[in-house]
């Protein structure tokens, strides 16, 4: 009776599956996007990146080409280091943007609209509590009306921090959808600006359905538009550049200064010539390679000493589906990377913790094999005990020598033991600084998942750390190489920006907590006078060479230019205060300050919350697939939950208190069609008044299918295999192994008309037979594969 399937719950907000940053809408009691009933006629995309902040404007307009009302459901994931700026929906020819309102607010006049037939929207980070919108990086809306052969428009702008590894930039639109079929759009227009202090090289623009064509490429400006009808978005847009490295070692100072501030007030319909309004600056330091750097485009690392490290791989439930599916990426490719004098250890953890060795061993091809044999032995189980498994790392980290290194790949979930952010992370930091000085491992932190617990990460990170994370919509292959690539490399150290006169500026805040050869290094500050001639300068160690670059500047009393500064420096005060909060606990001065710096600069945080009226309804929204499983999140004075199945099954639903989540199990009739099913949800409050949600769980049986295609099956080391594989049409992942090569996913190819890779033979690789595997997943999870034999030849 128990079939495999996968259930598709729309409540409140949590982790989704990966959804097109573009923005999809589907229709009401549909799985997909369906152009029959929503069409996407229009969309414009205008990216402007101004010194490593990427401002991003999406504007669509969805038509409805039924003869009723229709509702959608419209949603999209933001990237890891985003922030939403501004979100509006359109009634016919009036623009309603949303408003910034303390979260308790908005909550209470979302429900009063409700529950006067009025359609509000609210836009909000996590569900109802603040501990859980610092987890969030997804939002959704319900759309409603759509007019009957009528169009809607939608609006939303982001901004996001473009970091530098290298001297390379890497920027990308995840247009290309993960969940669902691509959509296509009728018309189509990207406007691309990029602006830069520091010379600009190397610029290119890959995506092939998007083909960029440029007005202007300049060492500090690079301006092109697509523009095209009926596009596939298949694929992401992409934009790669390098930084010159003449013009490494130097300080670029911009500023922005509007004594009529152009954020008005929730009261205010028009901005109001204000007079004390502060002005704002951004220092931003190239940091080249120096003499000695290991890392450099030139070099190699073959001259760094060796390292032991500590792998730690999150086992728990929590790390299903594409968190899996990358965290083994990062620890494959992690393993691959080491060099054979380097030693590992990797430590397996859920409930309890499962050590590969007693001791660290050599990074030898056949340990590297065995430790990726042992992982995949494993099965995800328990919960997550984040202390009990940093205590043991640490304990092998004091009996490994010197230059170890601890590596977290996790989700940072922690479910058992020390549970509290501020305490596990304090008590990580006691045992850290117990140890001799040579036996402290840097903390390296690999956070995967759209609920990536981030700020637990940023207090582990202290420890002489790197974090990195990528959500489930994110290109996976230049965060993962530019985290491995500083293991075994140390960061700027005593890196420290002077300002003379110090009393010139106020509130400078760092945009990092580590810079490395090769990256940007930034502070964002503010200024009540202008000033002229204030001087700058920055001071570090790189690679025990002391550095030392500076610059002078005007601090005018007015500048257009670089509009963003405001809220990027606001961003900055409130990340500093939240992680106050996760050290001491809340204070309602802190709280009062981000709710006050999130309204007048306009961007959501855990306290804060859009709220768009009359129209459009953006409710959070929750999937759970996997087991016959409903996990309902509601409002606090809800008391029961009935779930009224479409084949006469009644269910009540049981409250977890440790999780605040509604839960039921129940059996699928073995005859039931594969197909979107609706459910009644029936839910009374302490008053005895009783709600009713309609919400859909979609059936999927069947697993997908797998067709290798190659054009021969021998092949010699250092060759690329060019992979064609066919998969069932509902498929969500397609990976390609072959052992001793690393792993390759396979995308959809609307020219060859079938999913493509590439895979790189090793030249290292032994000749003889090898099993190439394919391995698809659906969007229910299910599991399909087929392998082939080839031969490696010298």
């Amino acid at each position: 009776m128990n079939r495999t399937w996968g259930i598709l719950l729309l409540l409140f907000l949590a982790p989704l599956p990966a959804f097109s940053d573009g923005g999809v809408l589907i229709p009401r009691d549909k799985s997909q996007p369906d152009p029959t009933i929503l069409s996407l006629e229009e969309m414009e995309i205008t990216v402007e990146i101004d010194n490593g902040d990427a401002r991003v404007f999406v504007r669509q307009i969805f038509a409805n080409h039924t003869a009723g009302i229709q509702e959608g459901n419209y949603v999209f994931a933001l990237p890891s280091r985003a922030t939403v700026s501004d979100f509006a929906v359109w009634d016919g020819p009036v623009r309603i943007p949303a408003v910034i309102l303390e979260r308790k607010r908005a909550g209470e006049i979302y429900n009063e609209l409700k529950q006067q037939s009025i359609d509000p929207g609210l836009l909000q980070m996590g569900e109802r509590g603040a501990e859980e919108a610092k987890r969030s990086a997804i939002f959704s809306a319900r759309i409603v009306p759509i007019p009957a052969y009528g169009t809607k428009r939608l609006e939303f702008e982001y901004h996001e921090t473009i970091t530098v590894e290298n001297l390379k930039s890497y920027f990308a639109i995840p247009l290309r959808p993960d969940a669902y079929h691509a959509q296509i759009a009728r018309h189509l227009r990207i406007d691309f600006e990029l602006r830069s202090a520091h010379g600009l090289t190397n610029f290119e623009a890959p995506a092939k359905s998007y083909t960029l064509q440029l007005a202007q490429n300049t060492p500090q400006i690079v301006r092109g538009q697509f523009e095209g009808e009926n596009v596939n978005l298949a694929e992401d847009f992409v934009a790669t550049f390098d930084l010159d490295k003449a013009g490494s070692d130097a300080l670029a100072v911009i500023t922005h200064r509007n004594p009529s501030s152009g954020t008005p007030s929730p009261a205010e319909t028009a901005p109001v010539r204000r007079t004390n309004e502060p002005g704002f600056f951004a220092v931003d330091a190239l940091l080249g390679f120096g003499p000695n750097s290991g890392a450099t485009k030139d070099s190699s690392a073959g001259a760094a000493p060796a390292k032991t490290v500590l792998i730690l791989f999150d086992t728990s439930l929590s790390m299903q589906w594409e968190k899996l599916e990358r965290s083994y990426q990062a620890l494959e490719t992690l393993l691959h990377a080491l060099k054979a004098e380097d030693k590992f250890n990797l430590i397996l953890f859920n409930s309890r913790v499962q050590l590969l060795q007693q001791a660290p061993v050599a990074a030898s091809s056949d340990n590297v094999q065995h430790a990726l044999d042992f992982v995949r032995a494993s099965r995800l189980r328990g919960g997550t005990d984040l202390q009990k498994v940093l205590e043991e790392a640490l304990r092998e980290s004091a009996a490994s020598g010197s230059n170890p290194y601890l590596v977290l790949l996790s989700d940072g979930g922690a479910t058992e033991g020390l549970i509290k952010n501020a305490k596990l992370a304090a008590s990580y930091e006691a045992d850290w600084k117990r140890l001799p000085e040579a036996s402290r491992p840097k903390t390296y932190i690999f956070g995967v998942g759209d609920d990536a617990n981030f700020p637990l990460f940023k207090l582990l990170a202290r420890e002489d750390g790197v974090l990195e994370s990528v959500l489930s919509t994110e290109p996976i292959e230049f965060k993962l190489n530019s985290f491995l690539s500083k293991i075994g490399r140390s960061p700027v150290g005593q890196l420290a920006l002077a300002v003379s006169p110090d009393s010139a500026v106020g509130f400078v805040y760092p945009l990092q907590d580590a810079a490395f050869a090769g990256s940007r290094a930034a502070w964002v500050g503010r200024y009540e006078n202008a000033a002229n001639d204030v001087s700058f300068s920055v001071r570090g160690v790189r690679d025990g060479t002391p550095l030392a670059m500076s610059s002078k500047a005007n601090l005018p009393s007015e500048s257009a230019d670089h509009p963003q500064l405001p809220r990027l420096w606001a961003r900055a005060r409130v990340d500093a205060l939240l992680e106050k909060i996760e050290r001491e606990g809340e204070d309602a001065a802190s709280i009062d300050e981000i709710i006050r710096l999130s309204r007048q600069y306009k961007f959501v945080t855990p306290y804060t919350s859009f709220l768009a009226v009359p129209r459009a309804l953006l409710r959070p929204r929750v999937i759970r697939p996997g087991d016959p499983v409903i996990r309902v999140k509601t409002d606090p004075a809800i008391v029961s939950v009935v779930a009224l199945f479409p084949f006469g099954l009644v269910k009540p639903l049981r409250f977890l208190p440790a999780e605040d989540t509604w839960q039921t199990r129940f059996l699928v009739p073995t005859d039931l069609a594969d197909g979107t099913y609706p459910v009644r949800l029936v839910m009374r409050d302490r008053s005895g008044q009783t709600y009713c949600e309609s919400k859909t769980f979609v059936i999927a049986s069947k697993s997908p299918t797998v067709e290798i295609k190659l054009p021969k099956t021998r092949y010699r080391r250092g060759e690329t295999l060019d992979l064609k594989v066919s998969a069932s049409q509902n498929t969500r992942t397609i990976v390609a192994r072959i052992e001793g090569a690393l792993p390759v996913s396979l995308h959809w190819d609307s020219k060859a008309n079938t999913n493509t890779g590439e895979l790189f033979i090793p030249e290292q690789m032994i000749p003889g037979t090898y099993h190439l595997t394919v391995t698809a997943e659906d969007v229910a999870h299910n599991m399909g594969s087929q392998g082939v034999d080839i031969e490696i030849v010298p």
